[in-house]
This record gives structure tokens, C-alpha cells and sequence, in this order.
């Protein structure tokens, strides 16, 4: 029979954990979204305000723009940048955007090989041999459905993933209220033999459904934590529900997806995308100088930075290239600093732009220099900021 554990990750587990997990928890994982477009109507849909209805694709946080080769090369770029050993395809329902699925997965098996891991999550709704096929022609080594615990219309559908040769397995968020509904979701597929793992989610509220999970009277465990009340308890019920039935099963807590296994991706992205002027602290946070003209972190700088002409970045470029050359003439080694083109500043140690700032004010006066503690992510997340020309602080 199996066991119930508990895991080195924060989470509980009944046998083993899918493959795709064992990856994941590790942070060699490749978040890939491909689209925010679903079928399904779920209260608890995840999607953040950035991207629901944007019609955007992301490789972790860094946006696929542009021709399917240009965001296919801006996927595999991050991929090597987080040194992934697979991904985790997701949206809104990845096969809504079928075609584009498929090739992201191609390229994928393409570059880094067959034992690249990708696993992907849908609703059965447009689960069929036709999608199935596709996805398997591609390359797909997991597929995890998501079936509504509200009827029972879809459920057959997963007899049809059966005649392939990936995993399946079940993922969907454990309500607290829910136990019996899910109790009978696990017997139907344990009777039927449709799948190979069942992963339960620690219930979470995200901010763009908070008023949905008031009317339920759903409440967090914490102040400080989306994680619902009462999730984890009813999930460790339906974990021994799963051993009973033979399942491999795991409960997936908040704590191991928000931390520990972004945590561990973070920590993996700054080791290979480290500068050599970078403090690299224990969170994987950098620690760096950097040098600002007409766009700085501000209220609006995203949205300023998306928004610049061709001409008025070459303009921008031009300014920032004339304060590097004065950088090095003051005796910076040209591995000690760089001109960021994607968020038009110069970066470069803390120290030396502290030891600069006056100096380097008073030669341009529009230049505006700051320390920063950044994420190690393509968008640099801002996490603390002290201006050096008056002393605030952010």
C-alpha cells in the first residue's frame, strides 16, 4: 500500500511524486504560457490582470512577442537562461492555441532533446483524439486535466488520453468543501484506470477573484498567505482516500509553489545570468548600480519603456553609450559595468557607483543614479531602490 509523507518540499505526498514534480520542486521547470484564452469559466481562475484577456504568451516572465521564430527564440533563450530541464505548459487551456502549442513543444524536444520533460494542463473540454494527437505528434510526455467536480459531462474524455503513450494524471485546486465531490472523482478514475497521478492544489485566492471566494465564504489561513483555510485539511482527507484507492497522490501547498520551487528557479537564473559586478544574495537577488536618464523606475516606467519610438531609444542609447565612455575613462574595467538596452540604463557594482555618484552627477546633471535590488528575472522586478543623488529611499 502506499504512504503518506511528508516531503522535503513543504508539500504531502501518498507514493510517489509525477515526474514532471520532481522537476518542478527543483525549479528546473520552464513556465510557459501560451495563452490566457479558456473554454471554461472556473471562480478561481488564477490569471493575473496583466494577462487575462492580453492575448499574451510568457517563458517565465519574459514576454514572447512578435513572429512564431521570435518567440520561439526568446523561449529557448530563457530556457537556457534558467538552465531548465523542462517545462510546464499552461494558460488560460493550451489547446485553444493548438498549433502554436505543438511548435513551442517541437522546438523545445529540438533544442535541448528527448529527454527534455514538458508536461501541460487543460480542461477537458477540448480534449479529443484529434488535440490529443497533435499534442502527442509533438512530443508531450504528461498531460495533468483539470476536470470540474460540478458534473460529470467531460469525465470520459480521459479514456481517450489512455491510448497514448505519455503519463496522465489529475490536477485541480482542493476546496474545502469539496471533499466528497473529489472523493467521487478519484473513485470514478480509479475504477476506470485512467490515471497515473492526482495532484491536489492548496486552494488560493488570487486578487482578481477575491470578491468570488468572499461569496463562498472562503477565508485565508493568513494575513500574509492567499492559501484558503481548510484546504490543506480537507486535502491530507482525500489523500488517504487515494491510498486506499491505489493513487499516487500529492498536496501541493502554496508554500512550495510561491517559494520554494520559485525560490529554487531564481536561484538557478541568477547563478547562469550573474554580471561579474552583481551581488548575488542567498534569495538570488541582485544587488547592482545603476544609472538612469529619461526613464527611471517610476510610477509608469513599464509602460514608458514599451512605449519608446525607435528614434527616441537611439537617442537614448547614444546619451547612455556617452556616459559609459566617461565610466571607463575614470578606470572601470569594461567587464564592470554594461549598458542595459532593454531597460535603457547602465548597471554596474553598487560600490563603484556609490563611489561615483557625485562625481558623475555633476558631469551630467539629467543622470539620475540609484542601487537597486532586483530579481534575477528578465522583467528585474524591483524589490528595493535608494536613490544616491537625495537620499530616498523606495
Amino acid at each position: 500500500m502506499l504512504t503518506i509523507k511528508d516531503t522535503p518540499h513543504c508539500s504531502v505526498a501518498c507514493g510517489q511524486l509525477a515526474d514532471g514534480c520532481k522537476s518542478c520542486v527543483k525549479g528546473e521547470k520552464l513556465v510557459l504560457f501560451v495563452t490566457d484564452l479558456c473554454p471554461a469559466t472556473c471562480f478561481y481562475c488564477p490569471i493575473s490582470e496583466e494577462r487575462k484577456m492580453r492575448y499574451v504568451m510568457y517563458a517565465n516572465e519574459t514576454a514572447l512577442a512578435g513572429s512564431e521564430a521570435e518567440q520561439i527564440a526568446a523561449m529557448l533563450e530563457e530556457a537556457k537562461a534558467c538552465r531548465a530541464t523542462g517545462a510546464g505548459i499552461t494558460g488560460g487551456d493550451p489547446l485553444t492555441r493548438l498549433d502554436r502549442t505543438c511548435a513551442y513543444i517541437r522546438a523545445l524536444k529540438k533544442e535541448f532533446g528527448k529527454d527534455f520533460h514538458i508536461h501541460l494542463y487543460t480542461p477537458l473540454i477540448l480534449v479529443n483524439e484529434r488535440t490529443l494527437g497533435a499534442l502527442a505528434d509533438a512530443g508531450l510526455d504528461e498531460i495533468r486535466v483539470h476536470p470540474s467536480l460540478t458534473g460529470e459531462k467531460f469525465w470520459s474524455r480521459m479514456t481517450l488520453a489512455r491510448n497514448y503513450p505519455w503519463r496522465v494524471g489529475i490536477e485541480i485546486p482542493m476546496f474545502p468543501d469539496k471533499v466528497a465531490e473529489t472523493e467521487r472523482l478519484l473513485q470514478y478514475v480509479a475504477e476506470h484506470k485512467l490515471i497515473d497521478f492526482c495532484n491536489l492544489n492548496e486552494l488560493e485566492a488570487a486578487d482578481r477573484s477575491a470578491q468570488e471566494f468572499e461569496k463562498r465564504d472562503y477565508t485565508l489561513t493568513t494575513t500574509s498567505s492567499h492559501a484558503v483555510q481548510g484546504s490543506k485539511d480537507a486535502g491530507m482527507q482525500v489523500l488517504r482516500t487515494a491510498r486506499t484507492l491505489g493513487i499516487p497522490a500529492h498536496f501541493c501547498t502554496v508554500h512550495l509553489k510561491d517559494r520554494i520551487q520559485m525560490g529554487n528557479r531564481l536561484l538557478r537564473r541568477a547563478a547562469n545570468t550573474a554580471m561579474p559586478f552583481d551581488t548575488v544574495d542567498e534569495e538570488g537577488l541582485f544587488t547592482r548600480g545603476a544609472i538612469y536618464l529619461s526613464y527611471a523606475p517610476d510610477t509608469g516606467y513599464a509602460r514608458a519603456l514599451a512605449a519608446v519610438s525607435a528614434s527616441d531609444r537611439a537617442r537614448e542609447l547614444a546619451a547612455l553609450t556617452n556616459i559609459y565612455d566617461w565610466l571607463l575613462a575614470q578606470g572601470m574595467p569594461a567587464d564592470a559595468g554594461m549598458i542595459d538596452t532593454t531597460r535603457l540604463r547602465i548597471i554596474l557594482a553598487d560600490d563603484a557607483l556609490r563611489h561615483l555618484a557625485r562625481k558623475l552627477k555633476k558631469k551630467f546633471p539629467t543622470a539620475r543614479c540609484a542601487v537597486v535590488t532586483e530579481y534575477p528575472t528578465s522583467d528585474a522586478f524591483i524589490v528595493e531602490l535608494e536613490w544616491l543623488s537625495t537620499g530616498r529611499a523606495s
